[in-house]
């Protein structure tokens, strides 16, 4: 970079060098699959369910105390965020997989209102104490972070990962690529419940 004076012929004369540093990408919290499996199980049926979506679809906080049950088509397999609901103001559809069908239909048959029936202070109110009971330190975005890396691990699509996200694939792949790998997404994606509420099998190694 050019060196620039700075001052006036009356006065010294000091350089100033102007250095272009590249930012360090911030590092991305995730939680493994044993946590999260600790921390469905621990949840109430509604908080069950609101962590799984953000767990299996990567939306944000915001955008979960936004959704309606109408917005998951499970006949389409997709849950719709509607452009006045998402945190971009763009609409996009984002993939139902099969361990959110089945975390869904543990809620039972719910035809229309909030997803999460009660106030936004009492969600994370939920969040830390069902964090506390589970033993799992909350990592704040971490569910989303954690999607976005699983996600991108499972699919190595770069930019069908930042479509469903609601980023730009160049956030993506600066943030997110190689902190998880293939075998550690199918661990994942196969933390499936059992029978009864609130109880779930886990299935993967350790991350």
């Amino acid at each position: 970079m050019p060196k620039i004076a700075v001052g006036s012929p009356k006065r010294p004369i000091y350089l100033l060098r102007f250095i272009d540093e590249k930012k360090k990408p911030t590092p991305i919290d995730i939680f493994t699959a044993r946590e999260l499996s600790a921390l469905l199980k621990y949840a109430s049926t509604d908080l069950a369910t609101c962590l799984a979506i953000a767990a299996f679809t990567g939306l944000r906080s915001e955008e979960i105390l936004r959704l309606e049950w109408s917005d998951l088509r499970l006949s389409a397999n997709f849950v719709e965020v509607g452009a006045h609901k998402a945190k971009t103001a763009t609409r996009r559809l984002v993939p139902i997989p099969a361990v959110l069908a089945q975390w869904l239909a543990m809620a039972g048959n719910r035809d229309g209102g909030p997803v999460w029936p009660v106030s936004k202070t009492a969600y994370f109110d939920a969040i830390r104490a069902t964090a506390r009971r589970a033993r799992v330190t909350w990592k704040q975005n971490a569910l989303r972070h954690s999607w976005i890396s699983y996600r991108l691990a499972e699919v190595q699509d770069v930019n069908r990962v930042a479509l469903e996200a609601g980023n730009s694939p160049q956030m993506i792949f600066r943030h997110y690529r190689e902190l998880a790998t293939p075998e550690q997404a199918r661990g994942w994606f196969n933390i499936m419940p059992q029978s009864a509420p609130n109880v779930v099998t886990f299935n993967a190694a350790a991350r």
